[in-house]
């Protein structure tokens, strides 16, 4: 028992008749572990980038909301008496209507 792991540790079966057993499940563990690496890194990025958008589209949605408080505010006539310089007077009665009709002899 001694001796095999001895063996072991001085790398004795990497260099054996049946080596190449040994040297494929090496082989093929680093490939698996590169792969394993490289995932966690492409995600890792990618959970940047989303959080990064996501801070992008709070710091929007808040924006359009100061942007839209201001244009309701100023559509108020309130607003609007203040704006201009001769003042905004309510009407007495509504405005008239003028309805233009053409007359298709003279037209002609």
């Amino acid at each position: 028992m001694k001796t095999n792991i001895q063996d072991i540790l001085k790398g004795k079966f990497l260099v054996k008749e049946d080596a190449y057993r040994s040297w494929n499940f090496i082989v093929f563990m680093t490939v698996l572990s590169l792969i394993s690496i490289t995932s966690s890194h492409m995600m890792d990025r990618k959970i940047r980038k989303i959080t990064k958008i996501s801070e992008e589209i709070k710091e929007l949605k808040s924006e359009y909301a100061d942007l839209h408080s201001k244009c309701m505010k100023m559509q108020l006539a309130s607003f609007i008496k203040k704006k201009l310089v001769n003042g905004l007077k309510h009407l007495e009665s509504p405005p008239y209507e003028l309805v233009v009709i053409e007359n298709t002899k003279n037209m002609e």
